[in-house]
């Protein structure tokens, strides 16, 4: 049984934003079963609603996944999916755990987990805005903008964290490049924070995962607590329909 379940799955897997229709070679090729194998179950699926065959004898995904879609839209939001993967992290660093977007030329913590009351400790409670001039949160959201939403910010922002346009826009890159970002006091004195993107359905980055940790802490893990992030953001990513991995480079406004 979860053989099948495992084959229905990939042949969904296999159509994409860039292939959104496929012939059943290409189904096949991609999911890498024989022809033969890969004809019984996209049949089955056309028959249950699931796949359209087209004129053009490819076949693509039908709008049953738009209802479906919009159950999982009006019923699970990023705080409840993120909840789980920002408590084990909590659990794993012992420090704040931290959700964010953009609001206006804020960022806005949404939510906030703590498991354990060390004597020093970052704290940033959800409904907190934080100006998106400094911080490792900041710097990923504004790494990942769209261009038109990035521009109007660079003079403010640069000018706020000392930094020029050329300077700015190259720290923003290497952020995407690598897929995370590390701060040491930018924010607040003594308090460092480590950060990476969280993609949705459509490849955009809306939020991001943050740990923050007194400077002399974080120093001790910082490579540990970095791929800890990564992966849990990525974690997050793939519950909200996004991929786990980007490396897009940033165009100059």
């Amino acid at each position: 049984m979860m053989r099948s379940v495992e084959r229905i799955l990939a042949v969904f897997e296999s159509f994409s934003a860039e292939r959104s229709s496929l012939s059943l070679q290409q189904i096949s090729d991609r999911i890498e079963l024989p022809k033969s194998t890969t004809f019984r179950i996209v049949q089955s699926l056309e028959q249950a609603g699931y796949l359209v065959r087209l004129e053009d004898q490819q076949y693509c995904l039908s709008f049953r996944f738009t209802r479906l879609a919009g159950l999982v839209k009006s019923t699970l939001g990023i705080r409840e999916i993120a909840r789980p993967f920002m408590t084990e992290l909590a659990e794993k660093t012992k420090e704040t755990v931290s959700l964010h977007t953009v609001s206006g030329r804020n960022r806005i913590c949404i939510e906030s987990i703590s498991t354990v009351m060390a004597p020093l400790r970052a704290v940033v409670q959800a409904g907190e805005q934080i100006p998106l001039q400094a911080g490792s949160g900041s710097k990923v959201l504004m790494a990942y903008m769209p261009k038109a939403e990035l521009t109007p910010l660079l003079s403010s922002v640069g000018k706020a964290s000392k930094q020029t346009k050329t300077e700015l826009l190259a720290e923003l890159e290497h952020i995407r490049e690598v897929g995370f970002a590390v701060s040491h006091g930018e924010r607040l004195m003594g308090i460092s924070a480590i950060s990476a993107p969280i993609t949705d359905v459509n490849e955009e980055v809306h939020y991001c995962l943050s740990v923050g940790a007194p400077t002399v802490r974080m120093q001790m893990h910082e490579k540990e607590f970095v791929k800890l992030v990564v992966d849990a953001a990525a974690s997050i990513s793939r519950q909200f329909g996004g991929q786990a991995e980007l490396s897009v480079p940033i165009d100059e406004p």
